[in-house]
């Protein structure tokens, strides 16, 4: 298989049919989560993958993507674990993550804590009908527009935290979990500079 730029990854949450569709615009590779499966297909979303313990998937979805279906049966790990372990054998450089929420927010806070763990392998983004949320271990350039609302979320204490081209600037500060952070405003594009630490970026699209 050709290196991977990125990935698209699509997980068992919430289906929006049209927001999955243009989501997927753009991948060469498309990875489900086990029952992400049934959400691709009913959102006319062929993926490239289907990786997990197969039990969510429906038997016609197993059917008509037979020839792309990796079953992992150990049960000490979810499904998204599952295709992230996965995905370290491929080398991505970034993975992008929809259909990470489905109604129940211990899954989706779960979801956040445990791409975390796989920053180091790659980097990645939660995709949203009305918002991009990146994932970071260290400095990146932000896409916004100009306007956009930015808030800045330490899973961790982060030290030495800067921002360029937000409208309330940190300037080699401590962002500590649950402080500050909140409901900031993009000048378009922006960076956060840091060495190191967990710190969601939630963007808002509009």
């Amino acid at each position: 298989m050709a290196k991977l730029n990125k990935v698209l990854l699509v997980l068992n949450g919430t289906l929006n049919k049209k927001f999955l569709t243009a989501a997927a615009k753009g991948y060469s590779f498309i990875l489900a989560a086990d029952g992400g499966a049934n959400k691709c297909l009913k959102a006319g979303v062929k993926p490239s993958l289907v990786v997990g313990d197969l039990d969510s998937i429906t038997p016609k979805n197993k059917t008509l993507l037979r020839g792309r279906l990796k079953q992992i049966k150990r049960q000490d790990n979810s499904d998204f674990e599952k295709t992230l372990d996965y995905l370290k054998t491929l080398k991505p450089k970034q993975v992008d993550i929809a259909l990470s929420y489905g109604g129940r927010l211990d899954f989706g806070l779960s979801n956040f804590l445990t791409a975390g763990n796989y920053l180091k392998y790659f980097d990645i983004c939660f995709l949203f009908p009305k918002a991009i949320v990146y994932l970071l271990s260290k400095s990146a350039k932000i896409k916004a527009k100009n306007g956009a609302r930015v808030s800045l979320i330490a899973l961790e204490e982060i030290k030495n935290i800067s921002t360029q081209n937000l409208l309330y600037p940190l300037k080699n500060e401590i962002l500590a979990p649950g402080q500050r952070g909140l409901s900031n405003i993009a000048l378009g594009n922006s960076v956060i500079n840091f060495k190191r630490g967990k710190l969601l970026v939630y963007v808002e699209k509009y």
